[in-house]
């Protein structure tokens, strides 16, 4: 049987929708994780932990007080990112454009932060209930078979999506986006404009923390939830910006795309040993002939 014959209409649409699912979380994950480090130089290696607590807090919020999954699970990232402020007011503020110092500070962050919700939830892993279960079909007559589409990576890929354009609209024309930008780019000369660094910091804290969290949240629903989950968000964000570039915004999304949709892919159709060693591989290779990422900015 030959390669055509394994990837059949059918099949690459639903690789399509897996992919644009996965790797849409994955661009959350990465765009919180980069937006740290290009405003405020902060390598966050409490990044995935984050990510942890927004799957808790959908857990709560959608699997034991019920709400409705559409409003449970922005809730779950405004409650992380409210409650992280406090650590930005006592931790991270001390590693502001500090990149190697926060590498160690933030490490040891991470640890105390997945200690504390394992005695908060315990040890055993958990599963949130599922949102939806229908599946839509249809395509029956273009393919010979029914495409199935699942609705709750239907409504995954929605919130997602709508999440992203609200970071985008959000950047690119509010007042806020500009001052992140112009800190981006020069503290010191932002601030000779009158742009108070410090709020600004604060923000882009939230912001990061809150799409992160949505991620997680995300992420726990299509795996599992475990205090230790931390690692792999961890993991796939330091990919995503390596391959697109450290602090670059664009580079996250094109790199959260290559990687969830690569993923899909090889896992499908050659299993996860595959997708796993093409993905180090690549970074590998990124890392070798273009330090910087295919969209970052040599410095």
């Amino acid at each position: 049987m030959n390669f055509t014959d394994l990837l059949t209409p059918v099949l690459f649409g639903q690789i399509l929708l897996d992919g644009l699912s996965v790797s849409s979380i994955y661009i959350l994950i990465a765009l919180g994780f980069t937006l740290l480090f290009g405003i405020m130089r902060v390598v966050n290696f409490a990044h995935g932990e984050f990510a942890m607590l927004g799957g808790f807090a959908l857990y709560c919020l959608w699997g034991q007080f019920k709400l409705p999954f559409i409003v449970a699970v922005p809730l779950a990232g405004l409650v992380v990112a409210a409650g992280s402020l406090v650590l930005e007011q006592t931790v991270f503020r001390f590693f502001y454009q500090k990149m190697f110092q926060s590498m160690i500070g933030l490490l040891g962050l991470s640890t105390v932060m997945m200690y504390s919700a394992m005695i908060l939830w315990g040890e055993q892993e958990r599963q949130i209930p599922p949102a939806f279960t229908d599946t839509l079909e249809f395509g029956a007559s273009l393919f010979g078979e029914n495409l199935l589409l699942p609705v709750d990576r239907l409504v995954m890929f929605g919130i997602s999506l709508t999440t992203l354009a609200a970071f985008y609209l959000l950047i690119m024309h509010t007042r806020i986006g500009l001052a992140m930008r112009a800190a981006a780019e020069d503290v010191e000369v932002a601030e000779a404009m009158g742009i108070r660094t410090r709020v600004v910091y604060r923000q882009a804290f939230a912001v990061a923390i809150f799409m992160t969290a949505i991620a997680g949240a995300l992420y726990g629903q299509i795996y599992f939830l475990s205090f230790q989950m931390g690692d792999q968000p961890l993991l796939k964000a330091f990919i995503v910006v390596i391959l697109g570039g450290m602090g670059s915004i664009p580079g996250a999304a094109l790199g959260g795309l290559i990687l969830g949709m690569g993923e899909v892919f090889l896992s499908t159709l050659f299993g996860p040993s595959v997708s796993n060693f093409v993905s180090f591989g690549g970074v590998i290779a990124i890392l070798i002939c273009r330090p910087w990422g295919l969209l970052g900015k040599p410095e």
